[in-house]
């Protein structure tokens, strides 16, 4: 059998691919048990809204065509549900989740000699968009585990192409009210592009486009997503708003019929069901107070979130190791090991049976 010679760019070799929670068959074959109750990725346990199911199902005859290249009805729906702000279609981008978004904005942008400011620990997907084309990344770490603005400020040069800011921010569920995000935004010089990755947003506020007009703050660009309130992770489909000039760069670069027909489909029908988002985010902070609660009962130290995970101190006790024994009990968490935290587990927050569950697996664990 002959080797394989083809080489890569240098800096490829130094990536680290990104490892997504263990998945719920994964756990079943691996441990031999059922009910399994997955905790690990920062999914909504509620699912989607009905209106977006039947949507998918109105689009499956349909899928030997190929999606509207340009999402116009999806696009549309954000128009009216963004209607205060003033924005059009051409202020919205759409994407394969926001992940393509993250990566999209890093291709259209950055220069090989040009540097991304990012914190840490924060989405992985910043790190791997920079990576994958050899650029330098400026880690700011966190205080108090939350972004330190000042010093992501301090790290931005005359090479600085992108800042990311995630807020609320991924792993720890820390967030800045718009007004201090806005005060960063003024102080960094217009040719620098801040993107401000809302992907949680809706649990704990408004977006920053609510407090803000998009055509004055041409550098920002604001990522949105459908995998996580709106229950849609497995159809991927995310979106970005900006000054229509950045979005039509980002469209150049943008890989045509990057959004499916289902996703396209149950993002705008999941977009017209205010009720059931209300319902989604009263869930999670109903259930998010009993789990801390419990964990206050337990003495486990805890980092309250405007999320919908929350990040858990292990006693001391290793967060792998622990990870894997939460898996006997038919419970996956997240380990933080690799994101700094070698004694901290993220957890998502789920249904009121799935938190009993994963209590009861705590209880016997710590």
């Amino acid at each position: 059998m002959k080797s394989f010679n083809v080489k890569a760019p240098d800096y490829i070799y130094k990536i680290n691919p990104y490892i997504p929670g263990k998945p719920i068959e994964e756990v079943e074959r691996e441990k031999g048990i059922k009910n399994i109750v997955k905790l690990a990725s920062n999914e909504n346990p509620l699912g989607p809204s009905p209106l977006a199911l039947k949507a998918i199902k109105a689009s499956l005859k349909n899928i030997n065509r190929y999606p509207d290249g340009s999402g116009f009805y999806l696009k549309q729906e954000l128009v009216n549900f963004f209607g205060a702000q003033r924005l059009t279609a051409e202020n919205f981008i759409l994407g394969n989740g926001s992940n393509e978004l993250i990566d999209i904005a890093v291709r259209t942008f950055c220069e090989k000699d040009e540097n991304i400011v990012s914190p840490f620990p924060s989405f992985v997907a910043y790190y791997l968009a920079g990576e994958q084309l050899g650029l330098k990344l400026k880690i700011s770490r966190l205080k108090d585990y939350a972004l330190d603005l000042d010093d992501m400020y301090k790290l931005i040069d005359g090479k600085t192409k992108i800042v990311f800011i995630s807020n609320p921010n991924n792993p720890t569920g820390t967030f800045f009210p718009n007004d201090k995000i806005i005060d960063f935004i003024k102080k960094v010089k217009d040719g620098v592009l801040i993107v401000i990755d809302e992907a949680y947003i809706e649990y704990i506020g408004k977006s920053l486009v609510e407090d803000i007009d998009i055509a004055d703050f041409p550098n920002i660009l604001v990522l949105r997503t459908f995998s996580k309130v709106y229950g849609l992770a497995g159809l991927r489909a995310g979106y970005g708003i900006g000054h229509k000039d950045l979005i039509s760069l980002m469209d150049r670069v943008r890989e045509p019929f990057n959004v499916n027909s289902l996703s396209l489909a149950a993002a705008a029908a999941a977009l017209k069901d205010k009720g059931y988002l209300e319902k989604v985010i009263t869930t999670n902070e109903t259930e998010k107070n009993y789990l801390y609660g419990c964990f206050k009962k337990a003495g486990l130290e805890f980092v309250e979130t405007g999320a919908n995970f929350i990040l858990v101190k292990l006693k001391g006790r290793k967060a792998a190791e622990t990870a894997e024994r939460f898996l006997d009990f038919g419970v996956i968490v997240r380990p933080m090991d690799r994101f700094g935290y070698a004694d901290m587990v993220r957890i998502t927050v789920g249904t009121h049976k799935e938190n009993v569950k994963l209590v009861k697996a705590l209880k016997k664990l710590i």
